[in-house]
Parts: C-alpha cells; structure tokens; sequence
C-alpha cells in the first residue's frame, strides 16, 4: 500500500476507513472489496516517525525502513519506470574514481593507510618492536649456527647430523627475519620521497569518492543512446 488505511468516522462501535492503494487517483473508479480486517493496535501519532511535514533526507537516513513510505523514495521508483518505459538503459556509475572531476574530487578521499598506521601502532604497544640487543643477539646466534654447520661438514659428520644442524640454523635465520620486520613497523603512514606512498594502499592509487559520473555515463551514451543515472554522487 503506498498510504496507510486511515479512519475517516467513527461511531458507536463502527470505523469507517478510508483506503487507497495507490495506484489510482482519489476520485478512482475501482474499489477494494474487503473481506476481513486483522486488527494489529494503535499508532500513538506522538510517536510516529512520519510526520505530515516536509521531511528532509538527512532525517530519512536515521528511519532507513521507513523510507519507501515517502513521497520522495516513490517519486525515484516512478522516475525509474518513465525512463524504462521509454526504453533508457539504467547505468550504475563507479563509486570510487581516480579522477578529479570538476575540481572538488579531492573532498573524500578513500584510503586505508590511516587505519593501517592504527593497527601498526597498537600491534607496537601490544607487543614492543625487539631493542638492538635483540638484534645482536639474533644475528650472534645465526653466525654460530652457521660456523657449526661449517665444522660439522669439515668434519664429515654423519647426515641426521648436519641436517639436524642445518634445522636449527634456518629457524636462526626465520627469527632473525621476523625481528627485522618487527624493527621495521613504523606507526605512521608510509612516505616515499617526502610525499605519502599511495602505491601501498589499497588501490594502489590516490581514490576518491566520485563527485561525478559524467567521464563514464558519456561512454555508454556514445555507445547505447539512451541511457540514465542517479551516480551516486557525494
């Protein structure tokens, strides 16, 4: 129903109710032969989210169920069927865009370097990066498992005995390398020549949210016709 079932008089234990399904204008020639009417209960119209003012969108963001209810949500489905109607191919914009459309593509910017320099920065402070003596201990222990390797070949020991050593020198070598990592995190957003590296976020690239859609609304023009969009745009 595109409008609720309404009281219009009310007498003794009588309710006259008007209704519209709208899909017809009030004085419409067809009428709905109702059967049964399930009674759910009351509408305190104090606290109805929808009042019979203008509502603006920012308010309708907050009622997001009630929204197909409005005027404004029902004009957007009617708008969609004039254009499929007369044959319009419906085309769905890119969101996220490189471009910097009419000088305002700059406004919101799409990254994940912030939230990457976060999760760095509160990883360091759960577990601290490892101190120059953890370094040096790490590499003291790779050199001495390496020279034990060394004596051990010389000495052409047998086989379950150099492999044993050589297990014990790579995870040396694998503690060595998750340390040097570690000493690596910076809680900051990564630079390259004095200016922020993009080519580690998520796109690789400098993204935005489109402003407009036009670049690629006009290649489907050029290529379909008849064609239409609503972006979205921000």
């Amino acid at each position: 129903m595109a409008e609720p079932v309404r009281p219009s008089k009310v007498g003794g234990s009588f309710a006259f109710l008007e209704l519209n399904d709208g899909s017809c204008p009030a004085n419409q020639r067809v009428e709905l032969r109702v059967e049964t009417v399930h009674h759910v209960g009351p509408v305190d119209p104090a606290k109805y989210p929808l009042p019979k003012t203008r509502l603006t969108l920012e308010f309708l963001r907050d009622i997001v169920h009630f929204r197909p209810r409005t005027d404004t949500c029902i004009g957007l489905c009617a708008t969609h069927m004039f254009f499929q109607k007369h044959s319009f191919l419906y085309i769905l914009t890119p969101i996220v865009s490189t471009s910097d459309c009419e000088g305002a593509g700059e406004i919101f910017q799409v990254t994940t370097l912030i939230s990457d320099a976060e999760k760095v920065e509160k990883e360091l402070i759960k577990n601290p990066p490892p101190s120059e003596a953890d370094m040096e201990a790490a590499k003291a222990l790779v050199k001495e498992k390496e020279e034990a390797v060394t004596q051990l070949k010389s000495a052409k020991a047998g086989k379950a005995e150099i492999t044993a050593s050589m297990a014990e020198l790579n995870k040396a070598k694998e503690n060595l390398s998750r340390l040097e990592e570690r000493s690596k995190l910076k809680p900051a957003i990564p630079q390259k020549d004095g200016k922020i590296d993009y080519s580690q976020d998520i796109f690789a690239r400098q993204a935005f949210l489109t402003v407009s859609g036009q670049l690629q609304f006009e290649t489907y023009a050029c290529a379909v016709s008849s064609v239409y969009t609503f972006g979205p745009t921000f």
